[in-house]
């Protein structure tokens, strides 16, 4: 055998294991009991207007699985409705990283006035992502309605007010 036979043996072996690792790295990432249970309750608080409780569980989630584009997105949405258009994008910008790892299936999903409202995963998953078109929406949206806003006038400085001057005499 030829050093050119042994080289391309090798050539084959490094190329399978390559393509075998990107396989096996590129798995959906799966959705544990105690982040999925949060991000359910959160949803349902969402719904029902109980925006603190439904941020609570977001963050729940969040300490379980830091990028988990469900609990994101959904944070993302109630930040803007409170006008933190940073923040929200903060919140969209780190789900978009990895939200094609995610491909539970969304159960319900609400675009009215400004971002999705919320996107409710099931257990079950689909052959793609399903929360990565809802963030990039979001990301799309927000970005128009940054856009729009007026900019925030630059206060003046500040000046000591001087005291009143005396009334006049009669």
């Amino acid at each position: 055998m030829g050093k050119g036979w042994i080289f391309a043996v090798g050539l084959a072996t490094v190329t399978i294991f390559l393509v075998t690792s990107a396989v096996l790295l590129a798995q959906p990432r799966p959705m544990t009991e105690d982040v999925y249970t949060p991000i359910a309750k959160g949803y349902d608080l969402l719904a029902q207007g109980k925006y603190e409780a439904a941020q609570d569980q977001f963050e729940k989630a969040l300490k379980k699985d830091r990028y988990n584009s469900f609990a994101l997105n959904n944070l993302a949405a109630l930040y803007e409705k409170q006008g933190k258009m940073k923040e929200a994008m903060a919140f969209l910008n780190d789900a978009i990283k990895y939200a094609g790892d995610y491909q539970q299936k969304v159960t319900q999903t609400c675009f009215v006035e400004g971002l999705c409202t919320a996107a409710r995963p099931v257990k079950e998953t689909g052959p793609t992502s399903t929360i990565l078109p809802i963030v990039r929406e979001n990301i799309k949206r927000l970005r128009e309605k940054a856009a729009k806003m007026p900019e925030k006038p630059v206060p003046a400085e500040i000046k000591p007010m001087a005291p009143p001057p005396p009334a006049p005499k009669e």
